[in-house]
């Protein structure tokens, strides 16, 4: 027998691929990266009111009280109008920096049946009253921390008389109103408070030769304030 032949299943074994090799081995795949997580938003702390508690902004005060009023003048003889009074006011404005309010306010003070005095004598006058009404710029200013205000307003004032149906009023004049007092805080930016105040007003009776009116009064009040 031939070596060639002998040798053929050899070298055909060698030349022919093994059923095992002819199988296509699959190409391994690189691992899929995971998304990256979504970044975590940090808590966000609830932004503060700075103006709790401070006096800043808008102003508005309100006041209510009880008190004493006296108008007099001179002619022919001294003649007074006194009696209780209630006072009240109210103010609209704003702070100019803190602590420091500019606002314009509506005082005044009224007198139901006054008692009027002339010449030594002195009589209730019934179904009457008195007041003195006013319109002005004040200043205020709050002392903190302890929320002790003073303040002050210049005004034009308007002296008047009613006796039944009937009015009588004084020309324009000028007075003024000195106010002090300690509020505590009820809320973020309302005060409730009690105070002192004391009224001054100056005005000319209407007609030529006119007297000239001098009213003073004055009460402890009641205080509501926001800012």
């Amino acid at each position: 027998m031939s070596p060639f032949r002998t040798a053929l299943p050899w070298i055909a074994l060698v030349l022919l691929p093994s059923p095992a090799l002819a199988q296509d081995e699959p190409i391994p795949q690189p691992p899929v990266p995971a998304p990256p997580a979504a970044p975590s938003r940090p808590a966000v702390a609830p932004v503060a009111d700075s103006t709790v508690h401070r006096h800043l902004g808008l102003f508005l005060h309100f006041d209510l009280g009880a008190g004493y009023v006296r108008s007099w003048a001179s002619s022919s003889g001294e003649v007074s109008i006194s009696g209780p009074a209630v006072p009240v006011g109210i103010a609209v404005g704003g702070a100019v920096s803190e602590n420091w309010i500019l606002a314009g306010e509506v005082w005044g003070t009224l007198a139901p049946n006054p008692k009027v005095s002339f010449g030594g004598s002195s009589s209730s006058a019934d179904d009457t009253t008195m007041s003195l009404e006013a319109f002005g710029l004040g200043l205020t200013h709050y002392f903190m921390p302890a929320n002790v205000y003073l303040a002050f307003t210049p005004a034009v004032t308007l002296l008047s008389f009613r006796s039944g149906s009937s009015t009588s009023s004084t020309n324009y004049g000028f007075g003024a109103k000195l106010a002090t007092g300690k509020e505590w805080w009820v809320s973020d930016h309302w005060g409730l408070g009690l105070g002192v105040q004391v009224l001054v007003g100056v005005n000319k009776d209407q007609g030529g030769g006119a007297p000239t009116w001098i009213t003073l009064g004055g009460g402890v009040t009641f205080s509501a304030t926001y800012n």
